[in-house]
């Protein structure tokens, strides 16, 4: 019984020994990756920041006069005309006092045309009697006599005359008077906000109405010290406006001389085209300013730098195995990123994949771009 039971065990054993056998090993797992070429590139210095985007032009409109608002003809949102009449402002005493200063002027006028019909018959009268005088037939104060009407009469016509202008420049005056009760648009555009309503009061010290010209926006925005000599006027600037998702290209009007006192950052302003009218003031528009250009510069795709706490690498490809540099590095554009030290021109560099393998692992190259080759 005990050699049946042996007999059996060893046969156990030598069967599992032989599936044992027949197992094929674990195979080690061999990551595919995607490579590139380090390449010799010129690259554009690129400052990313971020503006705000204002009217291009804007009229913060009040009354020249104090007085209560009869009428506003106007709403937010409203688009207006150079000199349209925003809103009205009560002018009965203005309307009697223009309706006074014209009487006063057609009764300057008439007097105006007694003046000069007597100038007329003095003139008349001292010829008549100049040449009675002559004669002899008249005396000598009655010649004196029509002489002294002649020169009252010229300076009578004179008066009359002055007063006439002055009644014209009071008429003028009222008129001029009369107009300050229309408030007016100075600029083309859109009615940004209405602060007064029918019934209310206003006056030159309170804006009444705000409107802003929105055929062209700005983009104002803050630069360093350390770009700002590279930002001239004229400049093209892509800009992105991210809640409308689009991008359009603006040009630099303007470059602040100064900075902040507070934020030691000098103002930039950029000029955008919105005839579409979609892009508004206070809307936040993302700026990249080229700054300068960094020639011949060692360069590989963004998607192979990989960032740990502050510090970059790159895993080349060497003999079939990936091997991690630490790299310095310059430029970043949206494709390119500039390697200062740590990789050289030519070596290949591992662009997907890169962030599932270790230093010196194996890896099975597929689809290589830019000179990798598959392994």
């Amino acid at each position: 019984m005990k050699y049946m039971r042996f007999v059996f065990l060893l046969v156990l054993v030598i069967a599992l020994s032989g599936c044992a056998k027949k197992s094929p090993a674990a195979e080690e797992y061999v990551p595919p990756v995607e490579t590139a070429t380090a390449t010799v590139s010129d690259l554009s210095h690129i400052f990313d920041t971020t503006g705000e985007v204002i009217a291009s032009e804007e009229a913060a409109i009040a009354p020249k006069i104090s007085g209560r608002v009869s009428s506003v003809n106007v709403a937010v949102g409203d688009r207006v005309s150079k000199g349209q009449v925003l809103l009205l402002l009560e002018s009965s005493e203005s309307r009697s006092s223009v309706a006074q200063s014209e009487a006063a002027v057609g009764i300057a006028r008439v007097n105006v045309l007694k003046a000069r019909q007597a100038l007329a018959d003095a003139e008349q009268n001292y010829d008549r009697i100049s040449t009675l005088y002559q004669a002899q037939a008249v005396s000598k104060a009655q010649f004196e006599e029509s002489q002294s009407a002649l020169n009252n009469s010229r300076y009578g016509l004179q008066l009359a005359e002055e007063q006439q202008r002055q009644s014209e420049a009071a008429l003028a005056s009222a008129r001029d008077n009369l107009g300050n009760y229309a408030v007016t648009s100075p600029i083309s555009g859109h009615v940004a906000v209405v602060n007064v309503h029918s019934g209310e009061m206003a006056s030159p010290q309170m804006t009444a109405v705000t409107v802003v010209k929105m055929d062209s926006v700005k983009v104002k925005a803050n630069v360093s010290e350390n770009v700002i000599s590279s930002i001239q006027k004229g400049l093209q600037v892509p800009v992105s406006i991210g809640v409308l998702g689009k991008t359009v290209s603006g040009t630099v009007v303007s470059v602040g001389p100064q900075s902040d006192s507070s934020t030691r950052a000098f103002p930039v302003e950029i000029t955008l085209d919105n005839k579409q009218g979609d892009i508004r003031p206070g809307m936040v528009a993302n700026l990249k300013l080229s700054v300068g250009i960094s020639k011949g510069a060692v360069s590989v795709p963004a998607d192979a730098v990989i960032e740990r706490d502050g510090v970059y690498y790159v895993f080349t490809l060497e003999n079939g195995k990936a091997r991690e540099k630490q790299v310095k590095t310059g430029i970043t554009t949206d494709k390119l990123v500039e390697i200062k030290e740590g990789v050289a021109k030519g070596q290949t560099v591992i662009v997907k994949g890169n962030r599932l393998v270790t230093d010196g692992q194996k890896v099975k190259v597929v689809n290589a771009a830019g000179g990798g080759q598959s392994k």
